[in-house]
């Protein structure tokens, strides 16, 4: 299973019935908008953990953190919660890197999804505990906890990261990017 499958099934369907409600659209329109977050945003981690130049012990602890994962069955519980906005823009700079990162992501998926861009802003900071839950899913069920580029990919989160299997995830980024684009 995927990290964007993980999302669309978190909370059994809850999360897109959320996503639909705050974007006043129907559950299609939630599912593309929420792939289009998830891949990006995933696509945000993989180009950070790729490139090297970022120390990622901060997101691997986050990762391991069993608390995101288990949001993932209930999501519904940290929607309103005050606490996990805050929780949730602070993760924003561990998946994006920057504030400027947050609103690149958040412009690329307005554009290419048709959304307002503040409803996707506000968005954001509701999926990010999500997507860490994703990935420390994905890591458990994948037997990996190495954030470490490597060149088998078939292992922990760039293993995850590798969409298209081909022991680099370097052109995955690029695709990612390209389709945010254009």
């Amino acid at each position: 299973m995927g990290l964007v499958d993980l999302l669309l099934q978190s909370g059994g369907g809850d999360l897109l019935g959320q996503i639909a409600k705050k974007a006043n659209t129907d559950k299609s329109g939630a599912e593309d908008l929420l792939k289009n977050l998830g891949s990006a945003m995933f696509g945000q981690v993989k180009g950070r953990v790729q490139s090297g130049k970022h120390d990622s012990s901060g997101l691997e602890s986050l990762i391991n953190d069993s608390k995101y994962a288990d949001m993932l069955d209930t999501p519904s519980r940290h929607y309103n919660d005050r606490k996990m906005q805050d929780n949730g823009n602070d993760l924003l700079g561990y998946i994006t890197g920057s504030r400027e990162g947050s609103r690149e992501v958040a412009s690329q998926v307005s554009k290419k999804t048709g959304f307002d861009l503040s409803i996707i802003k506000g968005l954001l900071p509701m999926l990010a505990p999500l997507i860490i839950g994703s990935l420390g899913k994905g890591m458990l069920g994948g037997g990996g906890s190495s954030l470490a580029p490597s060149n088998n990919s078939g292992g922990g989160l760039m293993g995850m990261l590798d969409f298209d299997n081909d022991g680099s995830v370097i052109d995955d980024v690029a695709g990612l990017a390209m389709k945010y684009i254009f």
